[in-house]
C-alpha cells in the first residue's frame, strides 16, 4: 500500500479520474504552474497503476534536445516501471527484435542497442508492442514536453520543423496505436509553441485536465503530518492554529511552498492563534529572505531561459511593477510603470496572459477592458520585491 494512498492531500481523487479517463480511451494534457505537484501527481500515477491494471512509463524529457534522447527517457522509463519488473523488459526485447542484433556488451543499458541503430525506427516499433500487448495496458507519463519543444525551437527554423515533426509523429503514433494512452504535461506555454510551429492541431486532440492547489483540510492535514512524520527540521509538531496561520501566509496552497513555509517554524507549538499567527510571522521572514534563492530564483531562471529577449522584459518589469503591494495593480498602472514606449496594451497583455498560465499571477477577469493582476503566491511577491530581479544580470 502507498505511503500516500490513505492520505487527503495524496492526489487520489486525481489519480481515480485520470484512470478512468485512460480506460475511456482519453489522453490527458495537463499543463500548469511549476510548484504546484504535478510531477508528484506522475509518480503517484506510476505507483498507482498495477492496482488499476495499467503500465505506467514516466518520462521527463526537461533535459532532452533530440528524439534520440527521448527514446533514451522512454526506455528508462520502461526500465524504471514498477510493474512486470524484469519481464516486461525481456518481452519487449523480443519484440523489439533485439535477437536479431549483437548481444549488448556488458555494463551497457538492455536498449543501447537500438539507440545505436535506428532510434526512430525502434520508438515506434516500442509504441507497437505496447499496443499489442494483451496481458497489459499502457500509458506513457511525458513530463514537460514543451520544454523539449524549446529546446528544437531555439535551434532556429530546422528545429521548429523537428518540433513540428515530433508533434506530428506523436499524432500519428497516437492513432495507430490506439491501445496506448498518453499524457502530456509542462510548467511552460505549449500553445505559443504549438502557435509558431503549427501543430495546435495535435494539442486539440488532448483533454485538458485541471490540476488544483489543494483544499485547506488537505493543506493542513500535510503540515501536520510533515512534522509528525518527522520531515521538519525543527518541529515535530505543528497545532491546528499554526496550520491555519500557515495556510493563510502562503495563500497558494501548494505543498511545495507549504513544506518550505513549515521548514523555517520554530518556537514552541502554540494553540492560541494569536501566537500562532506570530510563530507564523517569524517563519516567513526568514523563508523571504534574499539568500533563499534556491526556493525562489527558480521563478526568475524560469523567465531567462524561456521567455524571448522582448517578452523577457515585458515580463520582468510588470512583476516589479506588481511586486510592492499585494493587492496589485491595473494592466494601464503596469503600462504607465513599464516605461517601454514601444509596448502595446496587447502586447502587455499577452505576456500577462502567460504569466498567468504559469503561476506568476492571479487575473480577476479577461473579459474587461482593464484586468486586474496581482502575484498569485504571496511569498514570490515579498521575495520578489525585495531581489528586485530584472531581464539584464
Amino acid at each position: 500500500m502507498s505511503a500516500y494512498e490513505g492520505k487527503s492531500y495524496g492526489r487520489n481523487a486525481e489519480i481515480n479520474t485520470l484512470y478512468k479517463m485512460f480506460q475511456q480511451d482519453r489522453d490527458v494534457s495537463m499543463h500548469g504552474p511549476r510548484r504546484l505537484g504535478k510531477t508528484f501527481l506522475l509518480d503517484r500515477l506510476v505507483e498507482a497503476a498495477p492496482s488499476h491494471g495499467w503500465v505506467a512509463v514516466k518520462v521527463e524529457l526537461a533535459g532532452c534536445s533530440d528524439t534520440r534522447a527521448v527514446f533514451r527517457e522512454l526506455c528508462t522509463g520502461i526500465s524504471n516501471a514498477r510493474s512486470g519488473g524484469e519481464k516486461v523488459i525481456a518481452w519487449l526485447r523480443q519484440r523489439l527484435g533485439q535477437f536479431l542484433e549483437p548481444r549488448t556488451e556488458a555494463g551497457a543499458t538492455w536498449y543501447q542497442p537500438f539507440i545505436s541503430l535506428d532510434h526512430e525506427a525502434y520508438f515506434e516499433r516500442l509504441i507497437a508492442a505496447m499496443h499489442e500487448d494483451k496481458e497489459r495496458h499502457w500509458v506513457l507519463l511525458i513530463d514537460e514536453l514543451p520544454i523539449f519543444l524549446k529546446a528544437l525551437h531555439d535551434k532556429g527554423p530546422a528545429g521548429v520543423t523537428a518540433a513540428r515533426d515530433f508533434m506530428n509523429q506523436v499524432s500519428r503514433l497516437r492513432a495507430q496505436y490506439s491501445r496506448v494512452r498518453w499524457m502530456i504535461t509542462g510548467s511552460i506555454g505549449i500553445e505559443p509553441l504549438a502557435r509558431a510551429g503549427n501543430y495546435m492541431g495535435v494539442l486539440a486532440k488532448f483533454d485538458n485536465f485541471d490540476l488544483n492547489p489543494l483544499e485547506e483540510e488537505q493543506a493542513k492535514d500535510f503540515v501536520k503530518d510533515r512534522a509528525r512524520d518527522g520531515y521538519l527540521i525543527n518541529r515535530d509538531e505543528i497545532t491546528e492554529a499554526e496550520a491555519e496561520a500557515l495556510i493563510e501566509a502562503v495563500g497558494w496552497r501548494a505543498a511545495f511552498y507549504l513544506d518550505a513555509l513549515a521548514q523555517k517554524l520554530q518556537g514552541t507549538p502554540e494553540t492560541t492563534p494569536e501566537r500562532a499567527k506570530l510563530n507564523v510571522e517569524q517563519a516567513t521572514k526568514d523563508l523571504v529572505k534574499l539568500s533563499q534563492s534556491a526556493t525562489f530564483g527558480t521563478w526568475e531562471e524560469h523567465l531567462r531561459k524561456h521567455y524571448q529577449e522582448a517578452d523577457r522584459e515585458i515580463a520582468f518589469n510588470a512583476l516589479r511593477a506588481l511586486s510592492p503591494s499585494a493587492q496589485g495593480a491595473n494592466i494601464d498602472a503596469i503600462m504607465t510603470q513599464l516605461q517601454q514606449p514601444n509596448v502595446t496594451k496587447d502586447h502587455l497583455r499577452q505576456v500577462l496572459m502567460r504569466l498567468s498560465s504559469e503561476g506568476f499571477v492571479a487575473v480577476d477577469s479577461w473579459t474587461v477592458d482593464a484586468p486586474h493582476f496581482s502575484f498569485l503566491n504571496p511569498l514570490l511577491r515579498m521575495w520578489w520585491c525585495q531581489a528586485l530581479p530584472s531581464s539584464t544580470l
